[in-house]
Parts: C-alpha cells; sequence; structure tokens
C-alpha cells in the first residue's frame, strides 16, 4: 500500500509540470532527445508525455504541449527577473491546487527559479521545488527539478524527481544533453505573460495517476 501511495504521490508531482534498462539514448516522437543516465526504464507513454523510472526510486518525466498559435507562447529568452518571480509563484500556485485534491496535507515551496543557459546556446527556466505531502498517515519528501524550453511549435518540460535531497541536481547532465529538433523561440527583449502552465497540467494528471497506479500491478504480475 505504501508503494502504491508513493508511485501516486510522484505521479502527481511529475505531470503537474520507450527505452529500455541500459539504454542511455532516447528519441521521443522525433520532436527532442536526452541521454538519460543508466537504470531508467520507460514506464509510461501517453499523448505528448513519456515517463521513466529509476529502480533507485527516481523518476523522469517529458510532456509538451503546444506553443504555437497562442496569445503568449513561452519564451525563456524573453523572461526578466520580474516574469521568472511571478512564473515561479504561478507554477506553485497551479500544483497547489492539484495536490490539495489529492492529499491530506502538504506543503510546497521552490528552492530556486531562474534562467539557465543550456549548451546549444539557447535559454530554459530551470525551477527545484521541495514537497511535503501526507497520505493516509505517511509524510512523503520529494525534490522536482523542472527544466523548461520555448520551441516554435512546443513548449516542453523535462522533470525529474527523486526523494533524496543529495541527488535533486543529478540530472543536470542529461538537461546538457537535451536537443530539440525544431527551432527555439528567439528572444525580442520583451516582457511575455508566465502564465502558460496553468492550462495542460490538469489535462495530464487524471491519465497519469491511473498509469502509475497500474505500473506496480503489472510488475507483480510478471513476477
Amino acid at each position: 500500500m505504501k508503494k502504491t501511495i508513493r508511485v501516486l504521490v510522484c505521479a502527481v508531482l511529475l505531470v503537474s509540470l520507450a527505452i529500455s534498462a541500459n539504454a542511455e539514448y532516447f528519441n521521443g516522437a522525433d520532436l527532442f532527445s536526452v541521454e538519460l543516465p543508466d537504470g531508467f526504464e520507460q514506464t509510461g507513454t501517453a499523448t505528448a508525455e513519456f515517463s521513466f523510472y529509476s529502480e533507485n526510486g527516481d523518476n523522469f518525466a517529458v510532456s509538451y504541449v503546444e506553443n504555437a498559435d497562442v496569445k503568449e507562447p513561452f519564451c525563456p529568452g524573453n523572461l526578466n527577473e520580474k516574469d521568472i518571480e511571478e512564473y515561479k509563484k504561478a507554477l506553485i500556485k497551479e500544483n497547489e491546487d492539484i495536490l490539495g485534491k489529492f492529499t491530506e496535507s502538504f506543503e510546497m515551496k521552490a528552492l530556486s527559479c531562474e534562467r539557465l543557459k543550456h549548451p546549444d546556446d539557447t535559454s530554459a527556466i530551470v525551477t527545484v521545488l521541495k514537497i511535503k505531502v501526507e497520505m493516509n498517515g505517511e509524510e512523503l519528501v520529494y525534490f522536482n527539478k523542472v527544466y523548461e524550453f520555448g520551441g516554435v511549435d512546443y513548449k516542453y518540460t523535462f522533470t525529474f524527481s527523486t526523494q533524496d535531497e543529495k541527488r535533486k541536481d543529478s540530472f543536470d547532465e542529461a538537461f546538457n544533453s537535451i536537443d530539440i529538433f525544431e527551432p527555439y523561440i528567439r528572444s525580442v527583449g520583451e516582457d511575455i505573460a508566465v502564465y502558460s502552465v496553468a492550462g495542460f497540467i490538469g489535462l495530464l494528471i487524471v491519465a497519469g495517476i491511473i498509469r502509475f497506479i497500474r505500473t506496480p500491478d503489472k510488475k507483480q504480475r510478471k513476477k
């Protein structure tokens, strides 16, 4: 039961935001690629979302949402310090609204939220969240590191989740390997609204929970 609770909570955190066990290179729908650390297995594929699980309990997920033909496309290069602060608040608010529906109590805070330069000379918004949740009397602590890119067609969100604070930055090398195949939105030095994160998280939550609940059951039947 405790294992199911942990998997359920991790699913909620990952979406709020096809690979073998020993493979490193992953191509996502010919839209992006990333070199994953050894030991990650794919646990689910849904529309515009991929998820992976490691034997040490760490999780990783990639989702993408329309960034073209929207009123205010996501472009990290256009965000100033004030915009990033507002973006952080919006991200926390959206996740708090979701967690409030699935947990008895929770506490969430952003340890950092900043624009970082990627090796391919583009920018990403990188946010580190610490989340404490209580379900069925059990307290769980998660560290989520979220990397977000703005492409011409899609906004890409890469989320790494762990319960070990010492490993919260262990996905940074994989972050450096991310390759978005489409062109990035060019920075034009103008302000941009930062609330585009809110619209799609809820749409993924139900599918994510169902998939992660079923995963341990499938593994148990294989045993």
